[in-house]
């Protein structure tokens, strides 16, 4: 009986031990930035955040909920994170179920996430659920469901984040034994990618330089996408966000926020305008593209981007985000009428635009 139990035993010890190290090794070496506050955030129940915007950086540095607060009975949060997929939203939103009582899912849409043909199991891709605490439920399901995806250093330690230089080890140490990271306090944060303070809410006032963005050649590569249409990708997960919506009763709105206008036709929006109208209205879904916005309602030039990709400035994102929060207040009261805060086409929009994208 006694040989029966001791490799049982020595098995125990052996899967403690490695636990123990790995443990160790996240404390020491995982650097852990706005991910890991912003969740911190949207799980402390006292917050009763009952909105949520989902997306990636355009929609990060475009969108201060604030501004949509202030014209509607709401408190939300943008859980916007840069290279957030359509399948990593459908467990922040998850995450932040367990905590909020969401009524309303904001989803800015941008193209190219919906338009490249993203393959799953990618080394990097487990990089918010790496973030979330092993007492989450929303972990557990993530990493039971994507067992055969996952690299297995990916699913139960921090080694994406890895930094083992003894400057890091010692900042690392520094910054996780303090208050504020006790607390989730994203405001004692820098946050480089930001390039800007944050605000609040999930929100970063991106700074500008005041000259020309720069990044053509990077839009020129996206210029092709739209030809392929929606990805098998992004209809799988769009629709399992959708399901899980209609399940709890929240109402799902997608927005598109402007991006630099000069490219534009570049990236073919037009195009991508129709396909995406086309696809959420067969869904069902509310669908409200700004970069149709009105120059009159919604004013700007290529100067209230970071870069030519389109990450928009501070100052422009505040009014963005309160011309947006009009169009939700009346689209709730139903009393929008498009035509005073959109073009009817895109022509229009040209139209209106020519010779003033890049003036200040």
């Amino acid at each position: 009986m006694k040989e029966k139990i001791i490799p049982w035993i020595r098995n125990i010890i052996f899967m403690a031990g490695l636990v123990v190290v790995v443990f160790v090794c996240d404390f020491l070496f995982a650097q852990q930035g706005y991910i890991r506050y912003i969740l911190q955030d949207v799980n402390n129940e006292q917050n009763n955040y009952d909105g949520i915007i989902l997306g990636a950086s355009h929609a990060r540095s475009a969108i201060n909920p604030q501004k949509i607060d202030n014209y509607d009975d709401t408190n939300t949060l943008s859980l916007a994170i840069p290279n957030e997929t359509l399948k990593d939203s459908v467990y922040v939103l998850e995450e932040a179920c367990n905590s909020q009582n969401i009524k309303r899912v904001i989803l800015d849409v941008d193209y190219q996430y919906w338009f490249i043909k993203t393959t799953e199991g990618y080394y990097n891709e487990a990089f918010i659920y790496n973030q979330m605490s092993w007492e989450s439920p929303t972990k557990w399901e993530y990493l039971f469901n994507n067992l055969g995806n996952l690299d297995i250093r990916n699913a139960f330690s921090q080694i994406i984040s890895y930094d083992v230089t003894p400057e890091t080890v010692v900042n690392n140490v520094k910054q996780k034994t303090s208050q504020d990271y006790r607390d989730g306090n994203i405001y004692s944060l820098t946050v480089g990618d930001a390039n800007g303070p944050y605000v609040g809410k999930g929100f970063f006032s991106r700074e500008l330089s005041g000259g020309l963005p720069g990044g053509l050649e990077y839009v020129e590569h996206f210029s092709d996408l739209v030809d392929d249409g929606i990805s098998d990708y992004a209809y799988k997960y769009f629709e399992k966000l959708k399901e899980y919506c209609d399940s709890k009763g929240i109402e799902l709105i997608c927005v598109t926020s402007p991006i630099t206008p000069s490219t534009l036709k570049i990236q073919s929006m037009d195009r991508v305008h129709d396909i995406f109208k086309e696809y959420f209205d067969s869904k069902g879904v509310t669908y409200l593209d700004f970069n149709m916005a009105r120059l009159d309602v919604l004013p700007r030039t290529d100067y209230d981007y970071g870069d030519m990709e389109g990450h928009m400035g501070g100052e422009p994102a505040e009014r963005y985000s309160d011309v947006l929060g009009q169009v939700l207040k009346k689209y709730e009261d139903k009393e929008l009428d498009m035509n005073q805060y959109f073009y009817s086409t895109f022509d229009e929009l040209y139209k209106e635009l020519d010779g003033t994208t890049s003036g200040k």
